[in-house]
């Protein structure tokens, strides 16, 4: 896809995409703290770890709100932070401007950890387990995934995430940390080609940011522990030495590919706390195994010392990332065809008009529609 998008573009991988300079002044450490997406696995740990450091007067924070789509995610906000008090709990829309608005204003900094959340197609694993099981193991194959319906890669790593950076713009936030992911820069990773195009559209959404002058850090982490189901490693924070990369180059070295989601989280957190450091910063986020190196424990230099390692080196953006558009149309998966009707595959994407000003209004909240999934 990537070669025919390039050929029909006149683009190539060479055309270094030209960035506006952050803002000099962006060096004030935010007092009102807006987490997007706050219901997911990652953004429930930004907002603990911000409430943590304290939320009213005198306090390190005045305001820490968490925006998420249902009631039934801000319930797992709430499970989630525990006894801690004061967070701002707000149900939000991604398609709708006015949700957005209403959630951004005021704010100094945002956290985004939006993302499409992939479903596994059962009958295509059982067919992945079974040829390994006939073919011993000689041949490898890999399961389908999909996404729900206007809640896919493009609706919402760019669609939903290039109409926050527009309300963050028009609300005069001062620091967007974006939580994105590595294998933008791959095309052929099986997060492309099995999920959507779903980093290329993340990566998409990037070069929006960099492009919209608002002050920001960019954030790429590796696999996200724990896995799904619990799985792997442990997922403790402070327990591994952290490291960064640029453009993918930490996938070259598995050991160090994936990170535990309380680090990322903490790294979020010091990238708000220490905006001299961070802003204008776009890096890969790994981890040594646990038990190797020193753990990264959130101290002050901590996160100066890590990026120093990178020379002053950043992601470097392109134009054919900024251009990226789904040429081809979606393959058909006639491995799902026997599930039920609600989770099947869902049917091609609408045009980015449709998919932003198609959405309704459901439920009790005037502000609340399925159009919001996060990490």
């Amino acid at each position: 896809m990537i070669p025919a998008l390039l050929q029909r573009s006149g683009l190539s991988r060479e055309n270094v995409m030209d960035t506006p300079p952050h803002d000099a002044n962006a060096r004030e450490i935010p007092s009102k703290v807006l987490v997007t997406g706050a219901g997911g696995r990652t953004g429930c740990i930004v907002v603990r770890k911000l409430l943590e450091l304290g939320v009213g007067p005198a306090k390190q924070f005045s305001k820490v709100r968490a925006m998420v789509r249902s009631q039934e995610s801000a319930e797992r906000v709430s499970r989630a932070v525990g006894g801690l008090m004061g967070v701002e709990t707000v149900i939000g829309d991604l398609t709708s401007k006015g949700s957005l608005d209403e959630a951004f204003r005021g704010m100094d900094a945002v956290v985004v950890c939006t993302s499409a959340q992939p479903r596994l197609c059962k009958v295509s694993l059982a067919k992945t387990i079974a040829m390994q099981v006939v073919t011993l193991g000689h041949v490898v194959g890999r399961p389908e995934f999909w996404f729900d319906e206007g809640l896919g890669p493009e609706q919402i790593d760019w669609l939903g995430q290039k109409a926050q950076f527009e309300a963050a713009e028009a609300a005069g936030v001062k620091h967007i940390v974006l939580v994105s992911s590595m294998c933008g820069t791959r095309p052929q990773h099986f997060l492309n080609t099995h999920m959507e195009n779903l980093v290329l559209w993340k990566r998409k959404a990037e070069c929006a940011l960099v492009r919209s002058g608002v002050p920001y850090t960019i954030i790429h982490p590796g696999g996200l522990l724990p896995h799904s189901g619990g799985l792997g490693s442990s997922a403790e924070g402070r327990k591994r030495q952290l490291c960064v990369g640029v453009d993918d180059e930490l996938l070259d070295d598995k050991a160090k590919a994936m990170v535990t989601r309380e680090d990322l989280a903490e790294v979020c957190v010091r990238c708000l706390l220490e905006p001299a450091v961070s802003v204008g910063r776009s890096f890969d986020l790994g981890s040594w195994p646990e038990g190797e190196g020193t753990p990264f424990e959130g101290r002050v230099g901590e996160l100066k010392a890590l990026l120093e390692t990178l020379g002053g080196r950043n992601a470097t953006y392109r134009e054919a990332d900024a251009a990226f558009v789904a040429l081809e149309s979606r393959p058909e998966r006639a491995a799902c065809a026997f599930e039920e009707p609600s989770r099947r595959p869902a049917p091609p994407a609408r045009s980015a008009a449709e998919a932003v000003g198609g959405a309704r209004h459901r439920g009790a909240s005037a502000r609340t529609v399925r159009g919001h999934s996060r990490k």
